[in-house]
């Protein structure tokens, strides 16, 4: 209870920022918040899962690509279709599946980056979706420009806040503890009835419609999408390292991580190549150093506090 006020304190106050922050600081709060969404949802199928995904940004740019063509074609305001879109980029999911689940370990991995590669040269060479040229986005004229900048805040603030909660609430019953048997002793769990294809085929569903979500709202404050941008594998490794800096399989992981990942970026803007460096030697510090992450070097620090105290 004590959590669910302090979540609900900290969203509240987030919830406020269109109303005292500038159109420079929202944009870069909705970067944030969007990369928080996308790392929960990965950190969801592979530090949960133990599925190690390469090709998210296949997800990702599928769900801007979604609320595009849904707001074009129904006639939806975008704000509407964001949900839809995370409905497509499951669906995807359920027919990546059947093939993509006969792999294992780092052949899953490169499944899904081939697989993000088909999709992107597809929709390259779709007249429907614009081909390489891109699409606008057609409902933009339903936006009203003085408050778009703060219903986008708003959307990725739902979306980073609700996935967050929604993997804590999935990891803390059974359904959570049936997913760390099969990430921890596949053999052991089907000894004791865990069925693995149904279990890993819900996460790999919720993480896609996650990764849709976010796409969706990343590409709506951008008003343009084409397959380089909606593709990108800027997205995929950023999203790794920020599950890695963080702690993958830790709830707080990706938003440690992504702290700490623009901070980085913002302090050393003033060098092109001083941020990935920057982020890799931190990943790598990680690695060695702290392998739970920061998540996992804050609940040393805190124990090593406790111990002090009662000592």
């Amino acid at each position: 209870m004590r959590h669910l006020i302090l979540w609900a304190i900290a969203g509240a106050a987030l919830a406020l920022m269109p109303f005292v922050a500038g159109r420079g600081l929202l944009v870069l709060g909705v970067e944030m918040l969007v990369l928080i969404a996308l790392a929960q949802a990965w950190n969801l199928l592979a530090g949960y899962g133990g599925l190690l995904s390469l090709g998210h940004h296949a997800l990702f740019g599928v769900g801007g690509y979604a609320l595009y063509a849904i707001s074009r074609d129904l006639g939806l305001n975008p704000y509407t279709a964001i949900p839809f879109a995370g409905l497509s980029a499951a669906a995807l999911a359920l027919v990546l599946a059947p093939i993509l689940f006969r792999l294992r370990d780092v052949y899953f991995a490169v499944g899904m980056w081939v697989a993000a590669e088909i999709l992107r040269i597809a929709v390259s060479r779709s007249d429907w979706l614009g081909g390489a040229s891109g699409l606008p986005l057609a409902g933009a004229r339903s936006i009203s420009r003085d408050w778009m900048g703060s219903f986008t805040f708003w959307s990725a603030l739902a979306l980073a806040l609700g996935m967050t909660a929604f993997v804590g609430w999935l990891m803390a019953g059974r359904f959570g503890l049936r997913l760390r048997a099969l990430r921890d002793d596949e053999v052991a769990a089907r000894s004791i009835g865990v069925g693995p294809q149904r279990i890993r085929l819900i996460v790999f569903l919720i993480s896609a419609a996650g990764a849709g979500m976010a796409g969706a709202i990343s590409f709506l404050s951008a008003l343009f999408i084409t397959p380089m941008a909606a593709f990108d594998m800027t997205w995929m490794v950023t999203t790794v390292f920020v599950c890695i800096i963080g702690g993958i399989g830790r709830l707080s992981g990706p938003i440690l991580g992504t702290a700490l990942y623009f901070t980085l970026r913002e302090t050393l803007s003033f060098s092109p190549g001083a941020t990935l460096m920057a982020v890799g030697a931190a990943a790598i510090a990680v690695m060695l150093f702290a392998p739970g992450g920061l998540a996992g070097l804050i609940d040393r620090l805190a124990q090593l506090i406790r111990q002090e105290k009662t000592a």
